[in-house]
C-alpha cells in the first residue's frame, strides 16, 4: 500500500500564520501536524511508500521536514508546480498529479489531507477495507449543521454508501466522511475518467460524490480524535488537546 499526503493547500483563511509557511507544517504538541499524520499512517502493515505533494511556494520547507523525518519507507515530496491559491491543481487535481508521477503499479492506496489531525488508530479502517477491496471512507457522527455545511453528507445502508452529497445546502444526516480514504488501483482509472469528463478538481468529496454513482464504495466509522485544521479555532483545539 502507498500513501498520498496532500499538502499543497495555500490556508489563506489561517494568515497570517501560513503567510510563509505550510499549513501542514504548522505544531501542535510541539511536532508538525504532518508529522503527526505520517505517525499514523506509518503504523499501517504493507505500507511500502509515502508521497507527499506540496506547491512551489512550500515545497522546500516540505524536503526540509522530510530530512528531519523518521521514516523507514521511501519518503517522497513532490512539486505540483502552483504558486498561490488561484492557481492551485485542487485536492484531486493533486491526487491525479502523484499517481502520474508515483503510479500505484498494482498497490492499494490511502489518501489523508495534510492538515487533518488524526488521534486513533487506522490499523482497523485499513482492516475494513481489505475485507472489501472496495473505495473506502472513513465516516464520523457529526451533529447536522442548520446552514450549508462546509463537509458533506453520507448515507449508508449497513457498510455500503448509498449516498454522497459535497457541501450539502441543508444537511440533515448526521454521518460526514473526513480526508481520510482507502482505495483499490483501479482508482487511478475512475479519477483519470472523472477529471476528463470536467469534474471539479478541488475538494475530494466532489470525485467522491460522482464515485459512488459509478461503483460500489463502502464506509468505516472512526471515533477518534479528528480535527480539520482549517481555522484559528480548531488549531488551537488541536493545541488544546494534543498538548
Amino acid at each position: 500500500m502507498k500513501a498520498v499526503l496532500l499538502a499543497a493547500g495555500y490556508a489563506t483563511r489561517l494568515h497570517p500564520l501560513t503567510r510563509d509557511r505550510a499549513k501542514p507544517l504548522l505544531e501542535v504538541g510541539g511536532r508538525p501536524i504532518l508529522s503527526h499524520i505520517l505517525e499514523r499512517v506509518l503504523e499501517l502493515p504493507g505500507l511500502s511508500e509515502v508521497v507527499v505533494v506540496g506547491n512551489a511556494k512550500f515545497s522546500g520547507q516540505l524536503r526540509a521536514w522530510a530530512e528531519g523525518a523518521a521514516c523507514p519507507v521511501p519518503l517522497r515530496i513532490l512539486d505540483d508546480g502552483s504558486r498561490d491559491d488561484a492557481g492551485k491543481l485542487g485536492a484531486s487535481g493533486d491526487l491525479a498529479f502523484a499517481l502520474r508521477e508515483v503510479p500505484l503499479a498494482g498497490e492499494d492506496l490511502v489518501v489523508a489531507a495534510g492538515d487533518n489531525l488524526l488521534g486513533g488508530d487506522l490499523r482497523p479502517l485499513q482492516a475494513a477495507f481489505l475485507a472489501t477491496r472496495r473505495p473506502t471512507l472513513v465516516v464520523r457522527e457529526e451533529e447536522p449543521r442548520r446552514g450549508p455545511s462546509p463537509y458533506n453528507e453520507v448515507t449508508l445502508q449497513g457498510d455500503r454508501v448509498v449516498g454522497f452529497v459535497e457541501k450539502p445546502a441543508r444537511q440533515t444526516r448526521p454521518l460526514s466522511a473526513i480526508a481520510l480514504y482507502f482505495y483499490p488501483p483501479e482508482i487511478e482509472g475512475f479519477l483519470r475518467r472523472y477529471l476528463a469528463e470536467g469534474g471539479n478538481p478541488d475538494a475530494p468529496g466532489y470525485f467522491v460524490e460522482w464515485l459512488v454513482g459509478r461503483t460500489d464504495v463502502r464506509a468505516v466509522r472512526y471515533a477518534g480524535d479528528w480535527f480539520d485544521i482549517g481555522s484559528l479555532e480548531t488549531l488551537e483545539a488541536a493545541r488544546a488537546r494534543f498538548g
